[in-house]
């Protein structure tokens, strides 16, 4: 992935979540090569044409991926050969000719973890896998207490990342977080988040923080989004969960959640820090099964 880092440098105007996933769509892309016999990034570069592009996206078809999510795939590879042929690593762009997918009838959704899903997640996170114990127990900790925010919160991963302790107010049970466009939101922490915050309070004072960020490496600095995106997709697959989840997939699965167990849209919209509901509505998955609690009695 060293023409990945080389294009991210050269298009810094992109957000961070949009290069996130172009980086899935990329690493998913080398994946899809090397089960084709190609094994170094030089020559999945060299035997990409035409052909193997459109069978990656077949490929995707076949696995049942939203249509949408497969036309972002295909618009990520697009942009990452566009910039191999600029740099004249190649010579044209097997993407540019691979027709999208039809989306008509189709709903935009984003990845999300099922209950089911984070649990598992939750777990792998707390199992040991033969690290040193020291690191272990450190990161261990403090990653199952950041997915359990993110799960919970819907936070975006800037918000955490940022995060300083005197945002936490640990009598009143909540965090207080500065957004986009300035809105300030109050995000209630649960009994167990607030379990495992201690937890992890406990062992972060160990390492000599060099400032007062929330969620720092076992050397004390601030973590990066990369990092911790890696660790994202690293207790993934130690999982056993085979979707593209990144950090903002776990903004998406506490919005979901929270919609699902009947919280209102426009409630959502406003934990999640959203300036208009049709934002919230294409992260939100709510089931299509309706509880009949909520059906009207008739009185007969």
């Amino acid at each position: 992935m060293n023409l990945f880092n080389e294009y991210k440098l050269h298009h810094i105007e992109k957000s961070e979540c949009t290069l996130e996933t172009y980086e899935v769509a990329v690493k998913q892309f080398y994946d899809f090569m090397n089960e084709q016999g190609f094994t170094s990034e030089n020559e999945i570069i060299k035997n990409t044409d035409w052909s193997k592009a459109v069978m990656f996206r077949n490929m995707l078809i076949k696995k049942e991926y939203n249509p949408y999510s497969i036309n972002n795939r295909i618009s990520a590879l697009r942009s990452f050969f566009k910039f191999l042929l600029l740099t004249r690593k190649v010579q044209e762009n097997p993407f540019d000719s691979v027709e999208n997918v039809g989306t008509n009838g189709v709903e935009q959704r984003s990845s999300y973890l099922t209950e089911s899903e984070y649990k598992k997640l939750l777990q792998v996170i707390i199992t040991p896998n033969g690290k040193k114990q020291d690191k272990f127990y450190f990161t261990s900790k403090r990653d199952v207490f950041m997915v359990a925010m993110m799960i919970t919160g819907g936070f975006r991963i800037s918000e955490i990342l940022s995060m300083q302790l005197d945002q936490i107010n640990i009598e009143k049970k909540f965090v207080q977080v500065l957004g986009k466009g300035k809105k300030l939101r109050k995000i209630p922490l649960t009994g167990q988040v607030l379990n495992l915050m201690e937890e992890y309070l406990a062992v972060r004072n160990d390492v000599d923080p060099v400032d007062d960020t929330l969620f720092i490496s076992i050397k004390g600095k601030p973590l990066s989004r990369q990092a911790t995106n890696e660790n994202i997709k690293k207790y993934t697959a130690r999982a056993g969960i085979d979707k593209p989840i990144t950090n903002h997939s776990l903004r998406h699965t506490a919005l979901t959640s929270m919609a699902e167990k009947g919280m209102p849209v426009a409630k959502v919209s406003a934990v999640a820090g959203h300036t208009s509901i049709a934002t919230t509505s294409r992260y939100v998955h709510v089931s299509t099964e309706v509880d009949e609690e909520f059906l009207p009695d008739l009185g007969l």
